[in-house]
């Protein structure tokens, strides 16, 4: 199960093509160039074709070669050339493209060279007879040509043969195989001014034509793989201290330190349903780097499985107070103080409310937690339908607020929908979290999960955390999944979905809360809670249904697609996450995307309430102005809007620069505000382990935490008056900044892969 489920992102072959006229507008600004690599590099290309001879022109490269008085036939009968000039253009259009799947997999290299080929010289020919000695009957000299065009494809592929041979070095023995073809040939030869000129023709076209042939092509080929090969072998002389033997070499990771950890962590996050702790990464590292430079996903699925059993046990997971519980099982009613046994519990000491409960083992919430086919799906174990659990998911501890000393909730799962689909029935699941099953006097909240609107599992674990410390609040949670956008997550029939598909699930849900609340002892209209997209499906419920909400919580999240995709196109936001996730929500690439289109103007809410803004409830926002997956703009013009003053661009979008960790606007008078964290990533209310907080330093982690717990206070208050921001003073930006500007993956070369303007804090202590 978890083998097909820990690695849901395989990854895929990257080709790198590059036209020869790339190449030459590239060493042409060589010069120029910032950063000192590429110069270093463009820079050797541009020596070792000064060296052979070769030169651009009109973005071509240009072989010329002269030669004088070589004899090329000699004996009774001769030929010396007196001169002959060769011309060889490879034309602009000529290219070279690489690929690399895996280190398993073979280097394909595929070079198509596009050639002109322009000859003129002149040749003197001697005829003669042996009789005895050599007799001359004949002389003549003529002039010659041969043009035409002349194009060969040359593939070579390098098996890497890669072989771990010690925790940190990897031994590569690469072996070179060479194929060609001969794509097109049109060379014509001529012959002027000679007495014999038909017949040098012929002679020099069959010369041509055989030197040509496919197999002398084959040939010429076995003779080059062979010498490549050889000189390999030579250049790889071997270690004999290491036992590397000739034609292998070693490659040795370098020791690993703190930017390294979390560039790898990063790496792994998206591929992992679960997230990881640096420590886990740190003291694995080496076998996590080489199942990823591999492609070996058996290793990967093995190593990830390890991490969700060690780390949900041991480092994740916090011990909240149980819940207040009766049983009569020995034919009194006590207090209950065992979980671990399903059967009749009750709220009460008389033990007269009564509710059925069964106990979720860590194996069984993990099982579910790391399937795309189990998580969200309401057709799935149905005999835990209607019945209450304590659900480990709610006692990791991973946010910038820690639930620690809270009391953990009871979990209900519930079906509130189903879809027929082209492939099955999309069963859909509410999670239930209350205090107490047969509670009274309770709110309600409607979280709803994140994950690019293509994925449930991490996202989901973000709404548990949050759902401890709403019901500690005295809230009912209402936790709906809905259907997804591609196919990486969810069952097939849930999978392949439209943006509508989802705004309709989320409807639904709305419905049968407002329908089924009163079972869970809550009432009046629910408050929304959405992490990234999540809070953009809250603010559209809120946007699109404002009478049916008391108010909106939204953390991070994408509310106006027609600003973020304007920003995409005029370069102002270069994110290529974040575009990606765009074309995918709304099917269309980023060149094609219509801005003024239907779909794009239904989800830019910023200018749908601007007009009339009080006609709208009021709104709690939380954004890191270091998000680089989705900019701070997005949650800045939600709050103009709430002001009316969008247009006019003079509130928050124009907002001095900070001068502290954090800062927050009150965006009108009806209690909406905004809170901005200066070093806050995307996800900054998620603190993964003791290591790596995403709401930036120790100080920004306490300021994250402190406006949670005023988003709880805010949820939970029966009315709002005008929001009056207090200055939190300048406050210690922190130390010990990582700036992650790459990860170096080893494969015949490292692959880069750059995240530029990332920031991470080490969070010191947790913060309550």
């Amino acid at each position: 199960m978890l083998a097909a489920t820990l690695t849901a992102q395989r990854s895929q072959a990257e080709t790198i093509s590059v036209s020869l006229a790339e190449l030459g507008d590239a060493l042409v600004t060589a010069r120029g160039q910032p950063d000192s690599v590429k110069r270093l590099v463009l820079e050797k290309i541009q020596q070792e074709f000064e060296a052979a001879d070769l030169s651009f022109r009109d973005g071509a490269l240009l072989l010329e070669n002269d030669l004088v008085n070589r004899t090329v036939e000699d004996g009774c009968t001769s030929t010396v050339i007196n001169q002959m000039r060769t011309e060889i253009e490879v034309t602009a259009d000529s290219a070279l493209s690489l690929q690399l799947d895996s280190l398993y997999e073979p280097l394909s290299v595929q070079v198509e060279l596009n050639t002109n080929l322009a000859v003129d010289g002149t040749a003197r020919q001697t005829f003669g007879f042996r009789f005895g000695s050599c007799q001359q009957v004949a002389r003549d000299t003529f002039t010659f040509t041969a043009d035409g065009p002349l194009s060969v494809r040359l593939a070579v592929m390098i098996e890497l043969n890669p072989v771990w041979v010690a925790e940190d070095t990897l031994r590569l023995r690469p072996v070179i195989a060479l194929d060609g073809e001969l794509l097109t040939s049109n060379i014509r030869v001529d012959v002027d001014d000679s007495v014999l000129r038909s017949l040098l023709e012929d002679y020099l076209q069959d010369e041509v034509e055989s030197l040509l042939s496919p197999s002398r092509l084959r040939d010429e080929i076995v003779q080059l793989q062979d010498s490549v090969n050889q000189q390999l072998v030579e250049s790889l002389e071997g270690d004999s201290e290491t036992d590397a033997e000739p034609g292998t070499l070693d490659i040795v990771l370098p020791a690993a330190d703190d930017e390294q950890i979390v560039a790898l962590y990063e790496l792994l996050t998206p591929v992992a349903r679960f997230p990881l702790t640096t420590g886990f990464i740190a003291e694995n590292r080496f076998q996590l780097l080489a199942a990823l430079l591999l492609d070996d996903n058996d290793a990967v699925t093995e190593l990830l499985q390890s991490a969700a059993e060690c780390e949900l046990t041991n480092v994740l997971q916090t011990d909240l107070p149980l819940p207040v519980a009766y049983s009569n099982r020995s034919g009194a009613c006590q207090l209950e103080t065992d979980f671990s046994v399903a059967g009749a519990l009750y709220s009460d000491a008389g033990c007269g409310s009564e509710f059925t409960f069964y106990p979720t083992p860590l194996l069984d919430f993990c099982t579910v937690a790391l399937s795309p086919e189990l998580l969200g799906n309401g057709g799935a174990n149905g005999d835990q339908i209607g019945r209450w659990t304590l659900s480990p998911g709610t006692r990791f501890d991973v946010g910038a607020l820690s639930i620690g000393g809270k009391q953990q909730p009871y979990v209900q799962r519930q079906s509130y929908k189903r879809v027929q689909a082209a492939a099955g029935v999309c069963d859909l699941e509410m999670r239930v979290y209350a205090s107490e099953p047969n509670g009274l006097n309770r709110k309600a909240v409607i979280a709803l999960h994140g994950g690019s609107w293509q994925y449930r599992g991490t996202g989901f674990l973000g709404v548990e955390n949050m759902a401890t410390h709403f019901t500690d609040a005295g809230f009912v949670v209402f936790a709906p999944f809905y259907r997804l956008i591609g196919d990486s997550d969810g069952t097939a029939a849930c999978q392949s979905a439209t943006l509508q598909d989802l705004l309709d699930d989320v409807d639904d849900a709305l419905t049968w809360v407002t329908d089924n609340q009163s079972r869970y002892g809550a009432s009046g209209k629910p408050v929304l809670f959405g992490q990234s997209a999540g809070g953009h499906l809250a603010a559209s419920i809120a946007v699109r249904q404002p009478q049916a909400v008391e108010r909106s919580v939204l953390f991070y999240a994408p509310v106006d697609f027609r600003d973020f995709g304007n920003q995409i196109k005029t370069g102002a936001y270069e994110g290529g996450q974040g575009s990606r996730i765009l074309q995918a929500v709304t099917g269309q690439s980023i060149d094609e995307l219509d801005l003024d289109s239907q779909l794009v103007k239904d989800n830019s809410f910023p200018s749908a309430i601007n007009p009339q803004p009080e006609l709208y409830p009021s709104f709690f926002m939380l954004h890191g102005e270091s998000d680089s997956l989705l900019p701070s703009r997005q949650s800045e013009r939600l709050c103009d809007a709430l002001a009316g003053n969008l247009d006019s661009a003079i509130g928050v979008s124009s907002a001095a620069a900070f001068t502290s960790v954090s800062k927050s606007v009150a965006c009108d008078d009806r209690g909406s505000q905004l809170h901005l964290i200066a070093q806050g990533e995307h996800t900054l209310d998620l603190c993964i382990s003791d290591e790596l907080c995403l709401s930036g330093s120790p100080a920004s982690a306490a300021a994250t935490a402190e406006v949670i717990q005023s988003m709880i206070e805010w949820s939970a208050a029966d009315t709002l008056t005008a929001f009056e921001p207090v200055s939190s003073g300048g406050g210690d930006s922190g130390s010990g900044k990582m700036d992650i500007l790459s990860i170096g993956l080893l494969a015949m070369m490292w692959l880069l892969r750059s995240r530029a303007s990332q920031t991470v804090w080490v969070k010191r202590r947790r913060h309550s």
